[in-house]
């Protein structure tokens, strides 16, 4: 199996006459600040965008002005959240509604009305591409007049804001032994039904409406020379250090996966039509929205031996100062148990290229939970985890490594894996960013 990767290290391209626009909300420890800190580090304008925020009734508004205070400026203050499962159908019930009486025992047999959902989430389609092109317009007023527009997609999510998915997934994600959820029954049941269609509107179709409706910008800007270009995150697996050899390995169960898939064959569409497309394939990191996949973190420990095994000064000082927080011989530790965990046969049967994503299996997830566990033992204070300052390494080099891919796009999805990050942390020149 070989994987569309950037291998080069490229001369970035995007200047400071060059704009990069946000298409969501930024939030800290995210990937997309990377992204942010390099445009920055280019004398790119940055614009920014918000989701919004829900008022007492449940309706979307926009920020108020006590709350703009805090958000970095330009913003665009049209709400740009997504998903259906707070939208009303005609008869006034939410998706959420009817999932209000499902108790933690019998979920699996739970039935919902999905007509109503489908009126749902047609209903909150049109508005969203509404409040997008009201967005569209906005952005074209305030875009410099010269330069060409990165427009970067951060839309992910969309677990329904009712209460019983806290504790289903709960047991989907985190369980094992008497508490092991199948996430394969749970993503066969209705409430895996409109978990599969909200993460579908909120992570995929959010980038397609976005391509569709700033499509009078790019014919605008064509006129001038000047191009606008699409990115968007997603997570397809990883290659990683696996003894001396970096080999793929994915995180199970990834149920947005499958919105991720859709993800690809969209930026792939517009891709064929000559657009300028690229989806990037990031490894894991720890973030807010993943520190809800206990486990989710194993690979991100094997960075070390990835710059470790490119060599720098950087990576040397990176290593370092990750061992300074650690029992010792920990760097070893750290190597044997992520290899012997990547290789375990429960793993490698989670860890399928062409069946990506999987769903979990019970076995799996005990390997999983007790490696995450002996992984976090190795620190002195476990109040000071590395795995946030990896993750920042990681999404800074993602950051910049974006942007020397995009300009120009050559393929509509790759991965950014731990050998190339690993290189440009280690090799590259401070000139095109911070690699603190």
């Amino acid at each position: 199996m070989k994987l569309q990767a950037v291998r080069d290290i490229k001369n970035i391209k995007f200047n400071s006459s060059d704009t990069l626009v946000i298409f969501g909300e930024v939030f800290p420890g995210g990937y997309v600040s990377g992204l942010i800190r390099a445009a920055q580090a280019k004398g790119m304008k940055v614009i920014y965008s918000t989701v919004g925020r829900r008022d007492e009734s449940g309706a979307l508004r926009k920020l108020n002005s006590q709350e703009l205070e805090s958000q970095p400026k330009p913003l665009i203050n049209t709400p740009l959240e997504a998903g259906f499962d707070m939208e009303p159908a005609d008869s006034g019930k939410r998706p959420i509604d009817l999932c209000q009486d499902i108790k933690l025992t019998g979920w699996e047999e739970a039935s919902l009305n999905k007509d109503l959902m489908e009126e749902s989430r047609n209903k909150a389609t049109a508005s969203f591409r509404q409040r997008t092109e009201q967005w569209a317009t906005e952005l074209s007023q305030i875009l410099p007049d010269k330069g060409n527009v990165l427009i970067a997609h951060t839309m992910a999510g969309g677990v329904p804001r009712s209460k019983i998915f806290l504790p289903v997934l709960n047991r989907v994600l985190k369980g094992a032994g008497k508490r092991f959820f199948s996430s394969e029954i749970f993503w066969k049941s209705d409430l895996g039904w409109l978990c599969e269609k909200n993460f579908n509107e909120v992570t995929a179709q959010t980038y397609k409406h976005l391509i569709e409706l700033t499509s009078p910008l790019r014919e605008q800007l064509k006129k001038n020379d000047r191009q606008v270009f699409y990115t968007a995150y997603s997570y397809h697996g990883t290659e990683v250090l696996t003894g001396d050899q970096y080999q793929w390995q994915s995180y199970a169960p990834y149920l947005q996966g499958f919105a991720k898939l859709e993800l690809e064959k969209i930026s792939t569409d517009f891709h064929n039509k000559g657009g300028h497309t690229c989806v990037f394939n990031v490894p894991e990191i720890l973030t807010k929205s993943s520190a809800v996949f206990p486990g989710v973190e194993i690979p991100l420990y094997t960075i070390l031996g990835a710059l470790k095994k490119e060599g720098g000064e950087k990576g040397a000082q990176i290593i370092s100062h990750c061992l300074s927080k650690l029992t010792d011989n920990a760097f070893d530790i750290i190597m044997d148990t992520t290899k012997d965990y990547l290789e375990s046969e429960e793993i490698k049967k989670q860890s399928i290229f062409e069946k990506w994503p999987q769903h979990n299996s019970n076995e799996h997830m005990e390997k999983m939970l007790s490696t995450s566990k002996t992984l976090a033992g190795l620190h002195k204070n476990p109040s000071e985890s590395i795995t946030p300052f990896l993750s920042e390494v990681l999404f800074k080099s993602c950051g910049r490594l974006i942007l020397q891919e995009m300009h120009p796009t050559t393929r509509p999805f790759c991965w950014l894996g731990h050998d190339v990050i690993a290189a440009d942390v280690s090799h590259a020149s401070t000139a095109d960013g911070d690699r603190d």
